[in-house]
């Protein structure tokens, strides 16, 4: 073989073998570290959304135990719809603190007109004074229930009032 014919074939199998060592190996290894880069970056977005909502969490549980006293409360004003008697004891009790005698009677339950929650309805019957009838009116109003008087109907008997009156109150 003649020199030049040498130096082609050297040449040859020299760059054969660098393209299969630029196939096999050099590319292969960008082609990792490409693959890689981009899950890198993946996993900082992920990162960085949890960490947003590790925060939002937090901040959540700092506002709910601010407001976990305010929403005991208003579950208060709430009557529980298995079992009206917690109510039903309240509206004794209070007609007994004012000097009345009532008669109290469940009429219907359930969700009424464009009302969100269900609520009962109580038909009470009372006879007393007027002064401690308005005071008794005035406590209701101001219990922690929500209620909402139907209707009132009031009749004087002697010295006394009679009262009749329905009222809405509602549960949870």
């Amino acid at each position: 073989m003649k020199e030049v014919s040498r130096i082609n074939l050297s040449i040859v199998v020299f760059l054969v073998l660098a393209v299969l060592i630029f196939a096999f190996g050099v590319y292969p290894i960008f082609k990792d570290i490409g693959e890689n880069s981009e899950e890198v970056l993946h996993q900082k977005k992920e990162l960085v959304i949890l960490e947003a909502q590790i925060t939002n969490l937090e901040k959540f549980k700092i506002v709910y135990k601010e407001l976990e006293e305010i929403l005991d409360k208003a579950q208060d004003l709430f009557v529980d719809p298995q079992v009206p008697v917690d109510f039903i004891r309240f509206l004794e009790n209070t007609a007994e603190n004012c000097s009345l005698d009532v008669g109290i009677s469940p009429t219907t339950s359930g969700k009424f007109g464009n009302d969100y929650w269900q609520s009962f309805i109580f038909q009470i019957s009372s006879r007393g004074s007027f002064p401690n009838f308005l005071r008794f009116l005035e406590k209701l109003e101001n219990s922690p229930y929500l209620i909402e008087i139907q209707s009132l109907n009031i009749s004087r008997e002697g010295t006394n009032v009679r009262a009749i009156f329905s009222i809405k109150v509602f549960a949870e």
